[in-house]
């Protein structure tokens, strides 16, 4: 009879993503991965047969996560400018309540991993299309309600939030504040009225 895992599966996910996050894919042991989540090691490989499995599949749980936040924001009763301000504000605040962390795990497996690894470039991509396309949205839906003007581009303003949301990571991780990371949200805010 097959044993039966013992063990949360998005849980492990959600432990590795953190360590993967802090310490990037190369700095990351199979040892610290077990320490931290608490599973064997022939767990660990049953269930996701390698420790880059284990990152692929790390990654593409905090895609989801993320994702799920902006569809929070979409969700809200706000016009599209409103939505993009709301979703940078929240990365903000979590940026600066979090200054131990080390940023985001998509942006750091886009320098570490994306040019060396194709499932990872996959994940890196979906996730830039899937944040570019809901800027899109918004941004059109700020035009419909003519509170940014017809002439900005929703197609060609959206890789710019992208952006900047990927700079604002980026930058906590170079001990910025949070008074100059909400000068960055000001100024992209203001190029789109």
């Amino acid at each position: 009879m097959p044993k039966t895992k013992q063990f949360n599966k998005d849980k492990v996910l959600e432990v590795a993503s953190d360590i993967f996050r802090q310490r990037g894919y190369n700095g990351t042991s199979i040892d610290e991965i077990l320490k931290a989540t608490g599973l064997s090691r022939s767990s660990l490989y049953d269930s996701f047969n390698d420790k880059h499995t284990l990152y692929i599949q790390s990654l593409e749980h905090y895609k989801n996560l993320e994702m799920h936040r902006y569809e929070i924001t979409d969700d809200k009763k706000l016009n599209g400018l409103q939505k993009i301000e709301f979703l940078f504000k929240e990365v903000v605040n979590l940026l600066s309540t979090h200054p131990e962390d080390n940023g985001c795990l998509m942006v750091n497996a886009a320098a570490e991993m994306s040019k060396k690894c194709d499932k990872t470039y996959a994940v890196v991509c979906n996730n830039k299309e899937s944040a570019e396309e809901l800027f899109t949205n918004w941004l059109a839906d700020a035009q419909n309600d003519k509170v940014i003007p017809a002439d900005k581009s929703p197609k060609t303003y959206s890789p710019f939030l992208f952006n900047t949301l990927c700079g604002l990571k980026v930058m906590s991780q170079s001990g910025a504040s949070k008074a100059e990371l909400n000068s960055v949200v000001k100024v992209t805010l203001d190029a789109l009225v």
